[in-house]
């Protein structure tokens, strides 16, 4: 199964068992069997794959961490350390998936739970946590027009002078 294009966004409501409702949009590109991992350089974010996805994970580990030089033991034992932290769900009838208790705790996930399409994965971010690393990355790229603007200010000043 070739996995369709992830976009967009949605937010979702989490019960108190740890259900959402995701969305079928995202269903349809997955497929029945979701995985659910950390996000890796802890940041708080679950990434939701297709089985595909997940052994494609899997793959770029082995290959991150050959390429470091680890011996084949450490190399099992970083792909071990992502698939145990992984779970596996599937949609019951209304589209539900029950995230797993561990998983909320790492993502910090409260009520409010943002769906987003980053291409051939979604992302699971708690609403409120989406909003404040979305304010930094805007001030952040702000900060960074008004240094480019200053360079080429200052490249053109010295250009008037010569």
């Amino acid at each position: 199964m070739s996995v369709e294009t992830m976009s967009g966004r949605q937010t979702v409501l989490m019960d108190q068992r740890g259900r959402i409702s995701f969305p079928a949009a995202f269903r349809a590109a997955i497929g029945d069997s979701l995985f659910i991992s950390p996000a890796e350089n802890d940041r708080k974010i679950l990434v939701v794959r297709s089985l595909a996805g997940f052994n494609a994970e899997c793959d770029r580990i082995r290959e991150e961490f050959r390429s470091r030089g680890f011996d084949e033991e450490d190399v099992n034992d970083e792909v071990r350390d992502f698939s145990s932290m992984t779970q596996k769900v599937s949609p019951d009838k209304n589209g539900r998936i029950t995230i797993d208790g561990d998983l909320i705790r790492y993502a910090e996930l409260k009520d409010k739970v943002v769906v987003v399409g980053m291409q051939s994965f979604a992302e699971l971010w708690d609403e409120s946590r989406l909003l404040e690393h979305e304010e930094k990355r805007k001030q952040l790229r702000q900060l960074r027009r008004r240094q480019k603007e200053a360079e080429k200010a200052a490249r053109l000043a010295e250009n008037d002078v010569e």
